[in-house]
């Protein structure tokens, strides 16, 4: 399969917390309600973007503020969630590549940055 995105992706296994507004994104009473939190691991990165696994269960299209650190630095960003769904029985080709690994958590959120992020190092996010 011919690789598509933008940016090169890096796994890791970086803990996130997250918010957003549930409800119709283009409502503007929703400025007004709490966010709603999550928290996950993001299991792969880009410029652009990252994966998230998380028990957070939602839709598309809601803004949504990402927070984690790296080895240098601590990020808030904000993005909007562009695909979600559960992790298992999936046969996607993106959830094939985790796999192996031992993910308890059954849900992910795919998030593109609002605006692409400072380039970092693998060595910035490894573990």
């Amino acid at each position: 399969m011919q690789e598509k995105r933008e940016y090169q992706r890096y796994s890791c296994l970086l803990k996130v917390k997250f918010q957003y507004h549930d409800g119709d994104p283009e409502n503007p009473e929703l400025i007004h309600t709490r966010p709603v939190k999550g928290k996950g691991r993001i299991l792969d990165i880009s410029k652009g973007g990252l994966f998230v696994a998380s028990h957070t269960k939602t839709g598309i299209n809601r803004s949504i503020t990402v927070l984690f650190k790296t080895r240098e630095r601590i990020l808030s960003i904000p993005g909007t969630i562009v695909r979600t769904g559960l992790m298992k029985n999936n046969p996607s080709e993106v959830l094939k590549k985790f796999a192996e690994l031992k993910i308890r958590e059954d849900a992910y959120l795919a998030i593109r940055f609002d605006i692409p992020i400072e380039e970092f190092s693998s060595d910035e996010i490894a573990e």
